[in-house]
């Protein structure tokens, strides 16, 4: 494998563009033929969008459910049937009498496990069907809510309708519909109108690079200056070390007994995902817990206690 063949690169993307479109474009001016991002962004938001490249592509399962920080303007006053400034307008109401006491009220109490309804602009589907196209033909379906964590929602500042918040959420969360439903627990609607996403796992602006920049990185041959290990984005991951000796089993896809392992987490639960190596740099698989801790100190030597994930090593 290239160096860019298994990295993953922290794009910035602008306003307009599809998730999907940048994608495509990265492939281009790397000249990679595989390549996937890490949670889509509306084509109306911008900001980070990490993006696998090569066999790095193994990894995005689990990458997407890392949670994500955004920084988010919302309009009071407004709804839209898209709930952000893409959509036509449904409802207006009076603002000028909202505090930004109440607001901070309101995000304090939307702060921890909320139920969520998904727009019916969004990619969601029923049937096999995106609800967005459903939504385009004048087609409103029922849609069971879903549970979102809300970590923080911190006030910023406010200009008349426009207030600007940052937001630290599990992965699958609408920041539009928390908007469109504050706006309603205000009773004047709301609408999102700028969004940012600042940070994925340890993915953050500060390390993010446009287009145009990675293209000139790669024409002056100086892609190592921007592209992220494999090792360095799961390093979040727990790590089990085996015995040297296990190294071709496990390439070869061969579930690994207890006797295999030499280092263990102190603490670990049954369904943790976690990183496998063997002292070395370079991660070989990631494996799920079929128990914890304790039942594994209780096994036999020869039984099976980790489900290969996804193996990493050739």
């Amino acid at each position: 494998m290239t160096c860019i063949q298994n990295r993953i690169v922290n794009l910035y993307k602008p306003k307009g563009p599809t998730s999907f479109s940048m994608v495509s474009q990265v492939r281009k001016i790397l000249g990679v033929k595989k390549a996937g991002h890490i949670g889509t962004l509306d084509p109306m938001a911008e900001g980070i969008l990490p993006i696998c490249l090569g066999q790095s592509t193994r990894i995005i399962q689990f990458l997407s459910p890392l949670s994500k920080h955004y920084q988010c303007t919302m309009t009071l006053g407004s709804a839209t049937d898209t709930q952000d400034a893409t959509g036509k307008e449904i409802s207006t109401g009076d603002a000028s009498g909202i505090t930004n006491e109440q607001i901070e009220e309101l995000f304090q109490r939307f702060t921890g496990e909320q139920k969520q309804v998904p727009p019916m602009y969004s990619a969601k589907k029923s049937n096999g069907i995106p609800l967005y196209k459903l939504a385009r033909n004048g087609i409103t379906i029922e849609r069971k809510p879903v549970s979102v964590h809300f970590f923080s929602i911190q006030f910023g500042s406010r200009e008349e309708n426009r207030v600007k918040f940052e937001v630290h959420c599990s992965a699958g969360t609408y920041i539009r519909t928390l908007c469109h439903d504050i706006g309603q627990e205000l009773g004047c609607g709301a609408h999102m109108s700028h969004l940012v996403r600042s940070g994925v796992g340890l993915f953050d602006l500060e390390s993010s690079i446009t287009l145009d920049a990675l293209k000139e990185k790669s024409e002056n041959q100086r892609l190592e200056d921007v592209l992220f290990s494999v090792e360095k984005v799961l390093a979040f991951l727990p790590e089990l070390r085996i015995k040297d000796e296990f190294v071709k089993p496990i390439a070869n896809g061969i579930a690994l007994p207890k006797s295999s392992f030499k280092s263990l987490p102190r603490e670990f639960q049954s369904g943790m995902s976690l990183r496998v190596s063997n002292g070395s740099d370079a991660i070989l698989a990631i494996v799920e817990s079929l128990v914890n801790r304790d039942q594994f100190d209780k096994m036999d030597s020869s039984e099976i206690a980790f489900k290969l994930k996804r193996v990493l090593v050739n």
